[in-house]
């Protein structure tokens, strides 16, 4: 089971490293202080994406490792919870410092999924995707640990 949640997780990596790469086209303009609704709608997709990606891992995790996924209307919060606590059979995959950045992609999450994108503004949406990086490389070297926790003989 180690070595296929292993190889689960590092493709999930590789699909999450796609997203952030696609970030690279969105962050020489995003500097601007007032962009159209284009752009705007871009980053907001790409932001979900982002965070969908990285909870797909943490999904996965939480199935094939802890053979328990969260069921109940708040699942979304619960699954980072869980994820971020250390259990009989391993230990914590998130850190307290990644939790709290992951719960401002949810909610920004919950934001974009129930809102018009005609109400999404930059000035909103700039601190979230200039965290992206930041966020994809302390996501990575954690769920990287984790790997080499799972293989460890």
């Amino acid at each position: 089971m180690s070595s296929e949640l292993a190889a689960k997780i590092r493709v999930g990596l590789e699909e999450l490293a796609i997203v952030r790469q696609q970030f690279e086209s969105l962050l020489p303009i995003a500097q601007s202080a007032d962009l159209g609704v284009i752009e705007t709608s871009a980053a907001c997709a790409m932001l979900h994406s982002f965070y969908t990606e990285i909870e797909k891992i943490l999904k996965i995790i939480a199935r094939d490792w802890d053979q328990s996924l969260p069921a109940s209307e708040s699942w979304h919060r619960d699954l980072l919870a869980q994820m971020s606590q250390a259990t009989e059979t391993r230990p914590a995959v998130l850190s307290s410092e990644l939790l709290a950045t992951l719960k401002e992609f949810l909610a920004f999450r919950h934001l974009f999924r129930g809102a018009s994108i005609a109400l999404m503004r930059w000035n909103k949406l700039y601190p979230l995707v200039n965290k992206v990086d930041q966020t994809y490389v302390q996501v990575e070297t954690e769920l990287r640990d984790f790997v080499a926790f799972i293989e460890a003989p």
